[in-house]
């Protein structure tokens, strides 16, 4: 078998150029599987599993577009090869491939061969890509995408808009060369001074490369990304969902712009205040929009075809009058959740103790349950902490310089008591004032919580998940990045912006704001798909019931004698 199936491998293009060592590696990891008439060997939407080759059989590819629209776009027959994307990059399908004669297929699992290739790294080198998988091969992974998450593009500044920042320094060097060379200074000290002014418009120029290259725009499968990152003054990332753009604006102006092919594309979200992710003077405009419409025309499609494939198993099961679905579930849950309950108050009794050392040093960050909670980082207690902790701190040292004196020691303490009366309260009140502000974020919302100390008074402010449209960060600088914190701003629809400001690892906070909003959307999508699917059960049982009414009649829902029925019309004699 493994010299029929090295022989089939080194026929296929993508294969070709391996030598047989690896092509019988490859063969080994291969499986034979077995499809029926009419079975699905995936659907559009689903998670790349890998790839597969005809070897009898003929199988349909399907594709439904953004509109709902199927149509049947490729046919399959022995000899064929299908899913290297997914092999290579675990890219969810565009299309369904469908058995139309009982077919038998070759299958590499992605999982057995990302093993392989950790054994032999050449092997990739081997392979025959397409220019789409090579470039987005090749395209960085970041730290927060997703693992389904693919960069299609990144993309950069046009380099006219490096030249043109170069002009200045450039200028600035050769004026100073100049101006050495007509003067013919040769002393030591006019070296010296020559370097030192010469090294002003080379630090200049540096400066300006390394920003042109730190700012970047990106494209994946499920976003679109600015990413900024000025050295010593800030570093910021917005990023926003591809399903709440709104439109695209293409902007060029000068003939510079439309001699080399660069301009703008404004992203518009329904985010509020701004709603708006800016690609700025970025090279082929025209051809990044059409990307991004694609890419967000290809979430449509798969969202329309995995909704008509649970309706469609919905209605299967319901027309072979399945078993009844019983879920013993939520009781185990709650059972699970009262003896957790109880664990949790034996061990907060045992760990008593330890409050007050958790009230003082409070996690900047903790969950409970599904919700996450943030607290601001130290840095915003600082400032304000500083004066009663100053005056404390005098009034302590005052005391002790007092207590070292012939004074009367009793009387002095006596006062030192009644002056911390009011200066520890004072400081407990700033820190309960910091301690008590969070931000959270819920398997459904969003919440800003400002809370006076003790209770006084409280501001919350909610959103929905599905309100969000874009969600940036924002890193102050060089001690923002060393001390790990920064500010992250929601914008939604209606409900103005949230900015979680002060945060630790704003990074990770923006990363786990994106992940909880696809997931919202994933389940309001499922929640979608299960209402229009309840909606056509209850049209088909209608349907049903109109065409053979004598079998309701105990029910009552429909009376046997079409007398008193009305007229109601035979959907089976429509013309």
């Amino acid at each position: 078998m493994v010299d029929r199936v090295v022989n089939q491998l080194g026929q296929i293009e993508f294969f070709a150029a391996l030598d047989r060592s690896d092509l019988e590696a490859i063969a080994g990891i291969a499986r034979l599987e077995q499809y029926p008439r009419g079975a699905l060997v995936f659907s559009q939407g689903a998670a790349g599993r890998g790839c597969y080759l005809v070897e009898s059989g003929e199988l349909r590819v399907l594709r439904i577009d953004q509109n709902g629209v199927e149509r049947e776009v490729d046919r399959l027959t022995p000899g064929d090869f299908f899913g290297e994307g997914a092999l290579l990059l675990g890219e969810p399908h565009d299309a369904s491939v469908e058995v139309v004669q009982d077919a038998t297929l070759l299958t590499i699992s992605k999982s057995r061969f990302d093993q392989l290739l950790a054994e032999r790294p050449q092997l990739l080198r081997g392979l025959q890509l397409s220019s789409d998988i090579e470039h987005k091969r090749h395209t960085p992974r970041f730290d927060w995408q997703e693992p389904d998450e693919v960069v299609v593009f990144v993309l950069r500044k046009h380099n006219a808009m490096l030249l043109r920042r170069l002009v200045l320094p450039g200028l600035g060097l050769l004026l100073i060369l100049a101006g050495f060379f007509f003067v013919g200074g040769t002393t030591l000290l006019a070296l010296l001074l020559g370097g030192v002014l010469s090294a002003v418009p080379l630090l200049l120029a540096v400066y300006y490369i390394v920003d042109h290259f730190n700012d970047k725009y990106i494209l994946t499968t499920k976003r679109v990304v600015h990413d900024e990152h000025v050295y010593l003054i800030h570093r910021s990332r917005v990023g926003a969902p591809l399903t709440n753009i709104q439109s695209i604006q293409q902007i060029q102006e000068g003939v510079l712009a439309k001699t080399f092919d660069f301009g703008d594309l404004l992203i518009e979200t329904a985010g509020e205040p701004s709603g708006l992710i800016a690609f700025r003077q970025i090279p082929h405009p025209a051809v990044v929009q059409e990307q991004v419409f694609e890419e967000r025309e290809r979430i449509d499609a798969r969202t329309r075809a995995q909704e008509r494939a649970a309706i469609q198993d919905a209605l299967q099961r319901r027309l072979r009058q399945g078993a009844s679905e019983e879920d013993d579930k939520p009781e185990e849950t709650e059972n699970e959740t009262a003896e957790e309950a109880s664990q949790s108050h034996w061990s907060s009794r045992i760990l008593a103790p330890l409050r007050v050392a958790r009230y003082f040093f409070p996690a900047l960050r903790h969950e409970e349950g599904d919700t996450i909670i943030w607290r601001k980082h130290w840095v915003a207690l600082l400032g304000p902490i500083a004066r009663p902790t100053a005056a404390i701190g005098i009034v302590t040292l005052f005391v002790a310089w007092l207590l070292g004196s012939d004074s009367d020691q009793l009387s002095i303490l006596f006062s030192y008591g009644i002056v911390l009366m009011f200066l520890v309260p004072w400081w407990l009140w700033v820190f309960e004032d910091w301690q008590n502000d969070t931000y959270q974020v819920t398997p459904s919302r969003i919440i800003d919580i400002e809370q006076r100390p003790f209770g006084l008074r409280e501001e919350r402010r909610e959103a929905s998940l599905g309100m969000i449209q874009n969600v940036s960060l924002r890193v102050p600088g060089l001690i923002g990045r060393v001390l790990g914190y920064g500010s992250v701003t929601i914008e939604t629809a209606g409900a103005g912006a949230f900015t979680f400001d002060y945060v630790k690892n704003p990074e990770a906070v923006q990363t786990e704001i994106f992940r909880r909003i696809e997931s919202f959307e994933e389940r309001e999508r499922r929640r979608r798909t299960e209402r229009r699917r309840d909606e056509l059960l209850d049209w088909f049982t209608v349907y049903d019931q109109m065409r053979h009414p004598e079998t309701q009649q105990e029910g009552g829902l429909v009376p046997s004698d079409p007398s008193k029925r009305g007229n109601v019309p035979d959907p089976s004699s429509s013309s």
